[in-house]
């Protein structure tokens, strides 16, 4: 007796292939071993569409990579991920200060915009008891938290989201939290910031600019300062000139004749900045 050849069903073509047995059973044939059709995969669904084992769904990836980089202060190079801003010759003046001198050593520091880590991670190496460091892009505080760990500096870093719903200099900052020095290589040119890494360039209306100085009093330990590193003469001027509405001092430390450089230029310019301590003297230059 032949048998008719199985029909294909919704899973792919049936299989014939194995073991078939014929019983009469009442007056009928029967038979055994149709269980198997239809067990084979279908040629539509490929081997890779199989579940993955639980171990590929780990963290998430690591951004790309843009660069290694050295400087002088670190005794490795930094790496730089995709769409985190690295212009090392902004915060020349600065590092050289942090490397120089004990001006953190033991200290709690803040840094407003982190990028790479880089002038954070100059702190922890100068002896920085603890570093805050904040940014609007998460691959700036991936970034950061990845030299940290390369230098085995990350036990005394921590990294904090700032929302770009609120941008403003403290805004990922508990309500009573205070530092010993408050640093910042702030963005410079008055435009809005397009995507996430033009929030290191554009600062609209020097909206970053006014927050952080509107409350920088209220977020600096007795005796602390600020450090703000520019390279540009706009900026800087805005700085100088917001300044005393908010009841600080600031100061251009740097020799370079602000009148005679160009709208941007690098290495940039280091500014300090200050409470005013009534009776207290202005500092000579």
């Amino acid at each position: 007796m032949s048998l008719p050849e199985p029909k294909a069903n919704l899973a792919g073509r049936a299989s014939v292939s194995g073991l078939f047995v014929l019983l009469r059973l009442n007056g009928f044939l029967v038979l055994i071993g149709l269980a198997v059709v239809g067990c084979q995969r279908p040629s539509s669904l490929p081997i890779e569409a199989e579940a993955a084992p639980a171990s590929s769904a780990a963290s998430p990836a690591k951004p790309p990579i843009r660069g290694r980089f050295r400087v002088d202060e670190l005794p490795f190079d930094i790496v730089v991920f995709e769409t985190v801003f690295w212009e090392p010759r902004d915060t020349t003046s600065l590092r050289k200060l942090i490397h120089e001198t004990d001006l953190v050593h033991d200290q709690t520091v803040l840094e407003i915009g982190t990028g790479s880590g880089l002038v954070a991670l100059c702190c922890l190496h100068a002896g920085a008891d603890r570093v805050v460091a904040t940014d609007v892009n998460p691959n700036a505080l991936a970034n950061a938290r990845y030299n940290a760990e390369m230098l085995e500096l990350l036990e005394r870093l921590e990294t904090r989201q700032v929302s770009l719903q609120d941008s403003s200099a403290f805004a990922a900052l508990k309500a009573d939290e205070r530092f010993d020095l408050i640093i910042s290589n702030p963005p410079w040119e008055d435009a809005a910031p397009q995507a996430i890494d033009e929030y290191a360039l554009y600062d609209k209306d020097f909206r970053l600019l006014e927050s952080l100085l509107s409350h920088l009093g209220d977020r600096l330990n007795s005796d602390g300062k600020g450090l703000l590193a520019y390279g540009n003469v706009t900026a800087i001027r805005k700085a100088l000139e917001l300044a005393p509405q908010y009841n600080l001092r600031a100061r251009v430390l740097d020799d370079r004749d602000l009148n005679a450089l160009p709208e941007n230029f690098l290495p940039g310019m280091l500014l300090e900045v200050v409470p005013v301590v009534e009776g207290a003297a202005s500092p000579s230059r």
